[in-house]
């Protein structure tokens, strides 16, 4: 396919059926994960569900239309539509909201013991308006409702109506930060976006062809056969005992005396998507993540740690939690300062004067984009003010959240790494800024509800709409409606999930499903803070690592524009430490590693000639965990946990 095609329309099919598909995934990603209680499809970055659905949708789907009726074969530029709107949705069904905030809303109400005093020391603290006040709305979520009854439908309109305008905001606001960094990315910086690449080769002769050009790979094929063969032999193994499976995790390694452990698992899709990094990249991922854990293993020799505890989903260590945010903040400070002209056009676009930035190619003009965002920003912040959050700690909320959502989707674009997460959060770095006393019992428990959209930070709104902007400006999409197709896809996906999981929970009932932690970790920050203050002297050591980490991420930053010779390069660290790059780090390693042999041995030539080997890792490891999805939801069967992404 080439850098950028001829200009391509929005058709009305392709938003039906991207509108279709993200309903799909919406409803089918929770029925996995909380009844069959396997692989989430929407779990990560990668979107598995997604490029699952796309895989078949390319593969088999259109060249069977061009096969029956030529006409009705979608154009690639449809595909893309599809897709992006896909992705898009992808970010809300479970770890990226809905389930998560159904369990947060809840979950005070029918967990409240004598012993904990949440009736006492939470409940009161919660706004009315966010969280369902009838008793038996709590009860039957948890129990399954009674023989007759229905949905309480009634306790909820209130709450889903704050919360789905609230967050429908924030996820507009996403959308315009990427639209306005567009043209930096994507045309000046030229970045890699690793994650684009399997669906753009699935696209590239489409159009001419029967099948994609990669579809008739031997080699893709023979990538794509290894880690299936693994798949299908572990879900065998479920259903049948004896049957052996190939291991991919082993013993984590015990260092610095047992008191840090280092992960070893092996992913054949991080393995691909590892080839398409820069080698410098690609080093730097996995080599920080070593040096991140020898740092925290050193702490621990010492006996050096700070005054408080470390939160949870963030570092290993606090020093290296605040350190992680130091990079990002340095980070973000590089991409304004490297954008500065552009964005400076984009905001007298936004005020109507001369010399503005030429928005031509984008899905939504710079005026609107930036008011979109200032509207958004702003709805965002005086929600949290009615919430119970002081103007100060809102301000420090939303800018902290912000430059993490923004880092995030930077090492993605960037740096590639389907499953990763942030080093730090906003809840706990606005507590820890600010202190308990500035913030109030009712400004804890609004940062706490945030958990459910703000915590694990495994998939997010802002890095697929980037990838959806990518793929749109390769395939020529600069249609307008295609704002609005991703727009559609996030409405239809909030509607689908909402629906399938208050369904699920009071049909099933929520204890006999599976169950997820960050309600837990949300309800445990906010009785901490509570009972145990935040003052001072926990503050200014963590005040100083964050210095510290923006310091040596400035120095990387530096070092990179300066000298070619320089082999460190700086995406790799605001993330390094993560709980999944626990998890991923030696995939990389492994995909660097081989990236590294082939281009030693057979240079530039030999890369492109191994390209659908490492395509089809990617392919064979999604479409190994849809075919057990499908198997087991034919089946009935729960808990047949097929590896997509990480544990």
């Amino acid at each position: 396919m080439p850098e950028t095609a001829p200009h391509a329309q929005v058709s009305w099919r392709s938003l039906c059926i991207g509108a279709l598909l993200a309903l799909f995934l919406n409803i089918a990603c929770p029925y996995s994960v909380l009844v069959l209680q396997n692989a989430g499809l929407t779990s990560d970055y990668i979107t598995a569900g997604a490029m699952m659905l796309f895989f078949l949708l390319v593969g088999l789907v259109n060249p069977l239309l061009k096969l029956c009726c030529r006409p009705l074969a979608l154009r690639q530029g449809e595909l893309i539509v599809i897709y992006a709107m896909m992705i898009v949705a992808s970010a809300i069904p479970t770890w990226g909201l809905v389930t998560n905030l159904f369990h947060i809303l809840t979950r005070p109400f029918y967990y409240a013991t004598p012993e904990n005093r949440w009736a006492s020391l939470i409940q009161p603290l919660l706004p009315s308006w966010l969280v369902p006040q009838e008793p038996e709305a709590a009860r039957y979520f948890y129990e399954g409702l009674p023989l007759g009854q229905s949905i309480p439908w009634r306790s909820w309109l209130v709450p889903l109506l704050a919360w789905g305008s609230v967050m429908l905001a924030v996820y507009l606001m996403m959308i315009a930060a990427m639209i306005l960094l567009r043209r930096p990315w994507v045309e000046q910086e030229r970045l890699v976006f690793p994650l684009t690449q399997l669906p753009l080769e699935m696209l590239r002769g489409g159009d001419e062809h029967l099948f994609p050009p990669l579809f008739r790979s031997p080699l893709m094929w023979l990538g794509f056969a290894l880690p299936f063969f693994i798949q299908l032999l572990r879900g065998l193994h479920h259903y049948f005992f004896f049957i052996p499976e190939i291991r991919t995790y082993f013993d984590p390694l015990l260092l610095f005396r047992n008191t840090v452990h280092l992960q070893i698992f092996v992913n054949f899709a991080i393995i691909g998507l590892s080839y398409f990094l820069h080698l410098p990249v690609a080093f730097s991922v996995w080599f920080f993540h070593l040096l991140s854990r020898a740092q925290t293993g050193v702490f621990n020799l010492v006996g050096y740690q700070t005054k408080g505890i470390n939160e949870a989903l963030t570092g290993s260590s606090t020093a290296l939690s605040f350190q992680g945010m130091g990079a990002m903040l340095a980070l973000v400070a590089s991409i304004l300062w490297t954008a500065r002209h552009h964005l400076a056009g984009t905001l007298r676009a936004a005020l109507g004067l001369k010399e503005a930035a030429d928005d031509r190619d984008e899905i939504l003009s710079y005026r609107a984009a930036v008011w979109l965002w200032l509207g958004g920003a702003a709805f965002f912040f005086f929600w949290l003010l009615a919430a119970g959050l002081p103007p100060l700690a809102a301000l420090v909320f939303v800018a902290s959240g912000q430059v993490i959502f923004l880092a995030v989707a930077r090492v993605i674009a960037q740096g590639g790494i389907g499953f990763t997460a942030s080093t730090m959060l906003p809840q706990p770095f606005t507590v820890y800024t600010l202190g308990t006393a500035a913030i109030g019992g009712k400004g804890l428990a609004t940062i706490s509800l945030s958990y459910a959209w703000a915590a694990e930070l495994r998939t997010t709104v802002m890095a697929s709409a980037a990838n959806g902007l990518k793929l749109a400006h390769v395939g020529g999409v600069r249609s307008h409606r295609f704002f609005w197709a991703l727009v559609l896809a996030l409405v239809v996906g909030m509607l689908g999930a909402g629906w399938i999981t208050l369904y699920l929970n009071y049909t099933y009932g929520g204890i006999n499903m599976r169950q997820f932690g960050v309600p837990t970790i949300a309800y445990g920050f906010l009785q901490n803070k509570l009972l145990n203050p935040i003052g001072p002297d926990h503050i200014q050591p963590r005040l100083w690592f964050t210095a510290l980490g923006a310091a040596v991420m400035g120095l990387l930053i530096w070092l990179q524009h300066h000298y070619l010779w320089w082999p460190l390069h700086y995406i790799g660290l605001p993330v390094s430490d993560s709980w999944v790059m626990g998890w991923a780090w030696f995939s990389v390693f492994l995909g660097w590693l081989l990236k590294a042999i082939i281009f030693k041995f057979t240079g530039t030539q030999g890369y492109h000639t191994f390209k659908p080997l490492f395509l089809g890792f990617i392919a064979g490891q999604l479409m190994g965990g849809a075919l057990w999805m499908a198997v087991d939801a034919a089946l009935g069967e729960a808990g047949n946990f097929v590896y997509i992404g990480v544990p």
